[in-house]
Parts: structure tokens; C-alpha cells; sequence
């Protein structure tokens, strides 16, 4: 049997994360942790601070990531998991979900080397039924690299 997907979100938005969380949930294809900014995201992945124990923050197989964040945003995020975080880490897809639908924004999160780019749907039933499609995509039909981390 085929491991559970684990997904990585990183937003700032407590009902879009709620929202997420939800479907996720209700899914049970993939599972989901959370952090709220870029800054967090890194800890996370190199498992620093409260982020040691694997076992309560498991390693992603990818990464949901917000643009629009505190602190570090998803473009400083994306610059440092591809250019600066350890050779591993660097493969890990990552799918930004940003409700910005500007070109200037969705190219250069493609610069970055982001895998895909979604646009945040203003309805619940088009947002729910994105992520229910994510989260069957990725849990049955993409093998993701494994990392030593």
C-alpha cells in the first residue's frame, strides 16, 4: 500500500487554512500540517525549534504555499528552498495557491521554480472541489523524490 501523501501548507489566512484543513480532512487521502509564514516553513523543514520530533511534524512530500504572508513571503520562501536550502530540499514540489491572478506574480513564482500555480476560487464549492482534485492527484497519481531529511 502506497504511504500517505504529506502536505505542508504555509498561510497566513486562518479561514483559508481552516477551509483547507476541511478538506483534507474530510479526504483522507493526504495529510496536512500547517505553518503561517515563509520563516516558519524553513524551521519546519530543517526541523528546528518545535519542529524536531518528525513524528508530530512529519517531512512533506509537498508544499501548498501562500504569497501574500508576514515576515517571509512565498517568493523570499521559494528563492531560499531552490537556491540556498540543502540539495534535498530543493526537489520538494511546491504547488503555490495565491488568490493574486497577476501575470507579473504568476511568472515569477514560475522564475522561482515553482511546480504549478493555482488561483484561490472566491466560491467555497470551486475551492473545495480544487482541493479535493489536489489532494486525490497527489495521494494516487504523482510519485514525488524522496529526501534524507
Amino acid at each position: 500500500m502506497r504511504p500517505s501523501t504529506k502536505f505542508l501548507l504555509v498561510e497566513d489566512d486562518r479561514n483559508d487554512l481552516r477551509l483547507v484543513q476541511e478538506v483534507f480532512r474530510r479526504g483522507n487521502h493526504c495529510q496536512l500540517s500547517a505553518v503561517e509564514d515563509g520563516q516558519e516553513a524553513m524551521e519546519y523543514l530543517l526541523g528546528k525549534g518545535e519542529f524536531r520530533n518528525r513524528t508530530q511534524h512529519p517531512f512533506p512530500h509537498v508544499i501548498l504555499l501562500d504569497l501574500k504572508m508576514p515576515r517571509v513571503d512565498g517568493f523570499e520562501f521559494l528563492r531560499w528552498l531552490r537556491h540556498e536550502a540543502p540539495p534535498d530540499l530543493r526537489l520538494l514540489p511546491v504547488i503555490v495557491m495565491s488568490s493574486s491572478d497577476h501575470p507579473r506574480d504568476i511568472r515569477r513564482a514560475y522564475e522561482l521554480g515553482v511546480n504549478s500555480y493555482l488561483i484561490k476560487p472566491i466560491e467555497w464549492a470551486e475551492f473545495q472541489a480544487r482541493m479535493e482534485a489536489l489532494n486525490i492527484f497527489w495521494a494516487q497519481h504523482v510519485e514525488t523524490p524522496g529526501t534524507s531529511a
